[in-house]
């Protein structure tokens, strides 16, 4: 009887243990599936673009057409929408924003001191552009979705951190641009502050929490019409990057977008988490800044290096690698984390 029970333990044993190695392989293979779906588009689009530029179904002039419409139009009105559709009121979480708006700033400061000092004998466009590459993420385009896809509701506080991270993206990435880029030109803060003013990224956000803010109902025509620039901003954006890309081998270029690719996708993420976790933040919070800075790099700071000088060689690879690694890295991650017990 002895014998029977204990072997009976025993096949219980192994009963437990093979359910909860098939529900470890499931929960990995649905991380791995969910990112892919969500990342793997934007591969394939580029590599549209990459085809279409190859085989001579767009030039030079589509190129720069393109990424003027997708800068001065698509990316402001993508950003004006995530904004204008969010309810203020209910998102807004002070200690929440103020952790967004100080990790920016300190990563982003940090960054680029040790970036200078490794590449101050570079050209100044390798700098701009490795800076950008391994700090700033595609927010409107990836972690948005990815966040809404994985939380529903509860991913509502993506679009607080939005508005305080985009406007404070673009205006690093226009100082960076000002005193590292091709052009060399001079820092001179009156020209930067109009950059900042005029720039249309920064204009979207500010109108959208503005209009939020009074109250003001869109018309439909303008509705309409935003939603078209929206929708079109992503597929556009990324046939140019794809288009504008070439490969010259395992060169010094490649290998500064590969670092700063990286830092972008597996550094900035669990950095985020750990600071975030030493400061009290727990559950939703977590995930919400995990992904925000473990997304790929913005196509947008990519179009920005491209209008204002940057190294866009180093900043296109740096977007494609980043694109490709946060399929697997963040997959890898919310297992990570959630075996831990440190994310839900």
């Amino acid at each position: 009887m002895a014998e029977t029970n204990i072997v009976c333990h025993l096949l219980g044993q192994a009963a437990l243990a093979n359910a909860a190695n098939k529900v470890y392989n499931e929960t990995m293979l649905d991380n791995i599936i969910f990112s892919l779906n969500i990342v793997m588009p934007l591969v394939a689009l580029a590599a549209l673009g990459y085809i279409a530029k190859r085989t001579r179904l767009i030039d030079r002039a589509f190129l720069a057409g393109g990424n003027k419409l997708v800068f001065y139009f698509g990316i402001p009105a993508t950003l004006f929408n995530s904004i204008y559709n969010a309810d203020l009121g209910e998102i807004f979480d002070p200690a929440f924003m103020a952790f967004v708006a100080a990790w920016t700033i300190l990563t982003f400061v940090v960054i680029w001191i040790v970036t200078y000092l490794a590449l101050r004998k570079r050209h100044p466009g390798v700098i701009s552009a490795f800076v950008n590459g391994a700090h700033r993420g595609n927010l409107a385009m990836v972690a948005l979705p990815l966040l809404f896809n994985m939380l529903g509701d509860d991913a509502a506080k993506t679009a607080a951190a939005m508005i305080v991270i985009i406007p404070i993206y673009n205006i690093q990435t226009l100082v960076l641009l000002t005193i590292h880029s091709e052009s060399k030109q001079k820092f001179r803060i009156k020209p930067l502050l109009m950059g900042i003013i005029k720039n249309p990224p920064i204009v979207g956000t500010l109108l959208a929490i503005a209009i939020s803010l009074i109250g003001i109902s869109l018309p439909t025509i303008a509705a309409q019409t935003l939603n078209s620039l929206a929708v079109l901003t992503v597929p556009l954006a990324l046939i140019c990057l794809g288009a504008a890309m070439s490969h010259k081998g395992f060169d010094a270029g490649f290998k500064f977008a590969l670092i700063s690719s990286l830092i972008k996708v597996v550094a900035m993420p669990i950095a985020t988490v750990v600071a975030a976790l030493l400061l009290g933040f727990r559950g939703n919070d977590l995930i919400i800044l995990m992904i925000i800075n473990g997304v790929p790099s913005a196509v947008g700071a990519y179009v920005m290096i491209v209008e204002m000088g940057g190294d866009v060689y180093v900043s296109g690879k740096n977007v494609m690698l980043t694109t490709v690694l946060s399929a697997f890295t963040l997959s890898v991650l919310i297992f990570v984390f959630r075996a831990m017990g440190i994310i839900a």
